[in-house]
């Protein structure tokens, strides 16, 4: 399944999570779909190196929603800007992710739904980006980006990106 890549990078919010569901008053934060949690046990079965990378506020911790969903375990790294102590779209973000996929950059996919951040940084770098972005939103990308319209795409891509 995973073709031209050894490492998918994936973004918290809107990505992992519904845009618009309810905060999870223990968590925080959103909870993680059973889509993504899906798509996160596939990609690890089928081989793929996974880092979380997510800003967050000062106190945040995503690693207890990954545990919650039970799939903390398959994340080789969770890199959270709070901790850190530098957020996306600052190059040195960027650098910490190539560093904790240990791959080749043009072998790793960042996945998340923000131009800045989750498109453009990472093309700059090196990788490739997936824009998650509903059907109607999909804007025009630079080279090295795709759009899907949720996390649940993600496999498919991975499958048929050339």
């Amino acid at each position: 399944m995973t073709g031209r890549f050894s490492c998918a990078v994936l973004d918290y919010g809107s990505t992992l999570t519904r845009p618009g569901s309810p905060v999870d008053p223990g968590l925080d934060m959103r909870r993680i779909t059973p889509a993504a949690i899906e798509v996160i046990h596939e990609l690890h079965e089928a081989g793929m190196i996974l880092v979380l990378a997510s800003n967050t506020r000062h106190g945040q911790d995503r690693r207890e929603a990954l545990r919650r969903a039970g799939v903390l375990e398959r994340f080789t790294a969770t890199l959270q800007s709070a901790t850190l102590g530098v957020a996306k779209p600052n190059p040195l973000f960027y650098r910490f992710v190539l560093a904790a996929a240990n791959v080749a950059p043009s072998r790793v996919l960042f996945v998340g739904d923000n131009m800045t951040k989750d498109v453009l940084g990472p093309l700059e770098h090196g990788m490739r980006a997936a824009l998650i972005t509903p059907d109607a939103d999909r804007p025009s990308l630079p080279p090295g980006a795709e759009t899907i319209p949720d996390i649940s795409h993600l496999p498919n891509l991975l499958r048929t990106w050339r």
